[in-house]
């Protein structure tokens, strides 16, 4: 089977890590000849490239996942580029896989232009499906109907993928989100508070570990390295070697780390994947959303109130003292997570024709 895969390749190490694990499952359940790549965020599906591409070279499309319903700013309110009138002309079978709504509470939601192109999006596709974290019911909200919703594919980076350990010394990694700033801190007197409050912790930990900053994203390198700065035994980590040739090295970084803090919702899920215990810091619904969905709730902080160091310090005490049983609860998730997915890729292939 001949697979175009088209997500969003757009220079954030979190999405390029999922797209490891969507192959790693388009590998185990299908018979997988080749798959191609294309940026959901810049190709254009137009008539010319659904007729002399996607239809003549693939025999299945396969969209997401990522928070890929986002965007009021873009043409049809979601990150996909193609006409409505258009997505009939693809006759190849095609699936979304597992995609996020990322829309903060304060966008309001989906504009009107997005839930008449998802409508029939959802009504062309073989399957269509939204990750674990809270999308279901957002979208439910606007939508009036349940859409599945199916493990996050960065959950499968491990799938037959082999990882080195980078980093000798036991280390945690704290993975910090600094694009939208005005969304994830509120005001830039809030975000200052968070570099004051962050630099107090990293201090603690340093006494007892290495602590690596792992930015996704090009603007997340200034606030690493402004916690970072003048605090022994830390260090960012090599942005632009990891970014974005070399993202299946910074995953590495995830399964060997003692546990993260993460800020983004694949830093995260793909510690999860490892059974690398996680501390949530919440900005956005979805960071609340998947921890209550996998009954992690305890260790989620949420950073809307205006003291939360010493909420993040407990928590840190509560990962070492319960590191263990932590580390069996992720296994029993993940065990769970596998079941899921296999259902969900018995329906795939069933509604799949070819």
């Amino acid at each position: 089977m001949r697979i175009l895969h088209t997500y969003c390749l757009n220079y954030n190490i979190g999405d390029y890590a999922l797209g490891i694990g969507v192959k790693n499952l388009l590998r185990k359940y299908l018979d997988v000849s080749y798959i191609g790549n294309t940026n959901l965020q810049g190709r254009e599906f137009t008539s010319y490239y659904i007729q002399e591409v996607v239809n003549k070279r693939f025999d299945l499309l396969v969209i997401g996942g990522g928070g890929i319903i986002h965007g009021a700013h873009w043409p049809n309110g979601w990150f996909w580029l193609i006409e409505k009138d258009l997505i009939k002309e693809i006759k190849i079978p095609f699936i979304v896989y597992g995609v996020g709504y990322n829309y903060w509470k304060e966008e309001g939601g989906i504009p009107e232009r997005g839930i008449v192109h998802l409508e029939e999006t959802m009504k062309q596709s073989a399957y269509f499906s939204v990750r674990n974290d809270g999308s279901q019911n957002r979208l439910a909200e606007q939508f009036g109907k349940t859409i599945p919703a199916i493990p996050d594919p960065g959950f499968h980076v491990d799938i037959d993928t082999i990882y080195e350990r980078k980093e000798k010394l036991p280390y945690v990694l704290i993975q910090l989100a600094n694009d939208k700033p005005e969304k994830r801190f509120g005001s830039l007197k809030k975000r200052e508070s968070f570099i004051a409050q962050m630099k107090e912790v990293t201090q603690k930990l340093a006494k007892r570990y290495k602590v690596i900053f792992s930015p996704h994203v090009p603007e997340d390198v200034e606030l690493s390295g402004q916690i970072a700065q003048g605090i022994a035994n830390t260090e960012v980590w090599d942005f632009g070697y990891f970014a974005f040739d070399h993202s299946d090295e910074a995953v590495g970084y995830y399964k060997f780390a003692e546990f993260v803090i993460a800020m983004r919702g694949h830093g995260q899920i793909v510690p999860i994947a490892f059974n690398t215990p996680v501390i949530s810091l919440e900005n956005h619904p979805k960071h609340r959303g998947l921890m209550e969905h996998l009954g992690l709730i305890d260790y989620n902080v949420s950073l809307s109130k205006d003291d939360y160091k010493n909420e993040i310090l407990n928590k840190i005490a509560l990962v070492e003292s319960n590191y263990f049983e932590i580390k069996e609860k992720y296994s029993q998730i993940n065990k769970d997570l596998r079941i899921q997915t296999e259902s969900a890729w018995t329906e795939i292939k069933s509604k799949i024709t070819l």
